[in-house]
């Protein structure tokens, strides 16, 4: 799935509930228009690599399905560790002065 359109929002927040069943992650991406929210649910990864404290410039988000069966995209094969064999995957990236990536059952937007 095509975020394109995310393109140049800031990253100004990113909830990991881990105390809740199932866990989630919530990320906020603001413009001056709007803020858009990104949902995921069933967390089996979770990285982020923040440039600065600070809400980030968004140069990218993708979003990407990882077959139950059938080979992986060769950029994803680090994940292959989080295979479930239960589901389709999906695979959240979010590039820009911070990286954040996020490997779920379930994604949303809002």
């Amino acid at each position: 799935m095509s975020l394109e359109h995310l393109r140049g929002h800031w990253l100004t927040a990113i909830v990991l509930r881990t105390d809740l069943q199932p866990n989630e992650a919530v990320v906020v991406l603001s413009s001056e228009d709007a803020s858009v929210t990104l949902r995921l649910a069933r967390i089996v990864h979770a990285r982020t690599d923040f440039g600065s404290p600070d809400s980030d410039f968004v140069d990218q988000v993708a979003v990407r399905e990882l077959p139950q069966d059938g080979p992986w995209p060769v950029e994803a094969h680090h994940l292959l560790r989080h295979h479930n064999n239960r589901s389709v995957l999906k695979w959240l990236t979010i590039t820009g002065p911070s990286e954040v990536e996020i490997v779920a059952e379930d994604f949303s937007i809002d």
